[in-house]
């Protein structure tokens, strides 16, 4: 959902009402349960990257955070901030490896989540989106990735991604690697795709 070349996000555009609603439905709780420790539970800034539905924006709204969601699909984007229309969140059309639009607004967070992004972004976009997400953070701030593992399917621009590379690449970018959950099955129930999530500090 970042700046993936166009079509990276053109699929989202494309079915956003089918994506919106499969999404939706997942449950924040139930996906991080294993790294719920690490999530700030009210008064802290955080950058949703990838908001996608908004559900995880949505969740971390109603803790008390300071939530600002960057989305690039433009349908995505419209159908996540009318359902979450009663919550305050702030949605910025905006894309990796840059964030140009976050970045220049000189905000910093105490927390960062990229869920389902990693996936998407090119092989060589990737020290970089982690380079602009460690700027971004407060210090001793907090990020956490959800790793979709699994093949690529190049249709829908995405790549087939390791646990290892991106925890060598987060370690390059200036992070500390605080915690890695165990591998778990695929919400969607999918035999060939099953996620990890890593959390990730800032020095």
């Amino acid at each position: 959902m970042l700046r993936l070349q166009m079509t990276s996000w053109q699929q989202y555009n494309d079915k956003a009402s089918s994506f919106f609603e499969s999404y939706i439905g997942m449950s924040f709780d139930e996906i991080f349960s294993d790294v719920a420790e690490f999530i700030p539970s009210s008064g802290e800034s955080c950058l949703d990257i990838g908001a996608g539905s908004g559900r995880d924006s949505a969740a971390l709204a109603k803790r008390g955070l300071k939530v600002t969601a960057v989305e690039p699909s433009v349908e995505f984007r419209a159908l996540a901030k009318n359902y979450h229309k009663d919550l305050d969140i702030t949605w910025i059309d905006d894309s990796l490896p840059y964030l140009k639009k976050v970045s220049t607004s000189n905000k910093k967070f105490d927390f960062i989540l990229m869920s389902a992004v990693w996936m998407h972004l090119p092989p060589e976009d990737r020290t970089q989106a982690l380079h602009t997400a460690y700027n971004l953070l407060n210090a001793h701030g907090k990020m956490i990735i959800t790793l979709r593992l699994g093949p690529a399917e190049p249709e829908r621009v995405i790549y087939k991604i390791t646990t290892e590379e991106a925890i060598s690449k987060a370690k390059e970018a200036g992070f500390n690697v605080e915690f890695v959950n165990p591998i778990k099955e695929d919400g969607f129930k999918r035999n060939n795709v099953t996620w990890q999530i890593v959390v990730l500090t800032k020095n």
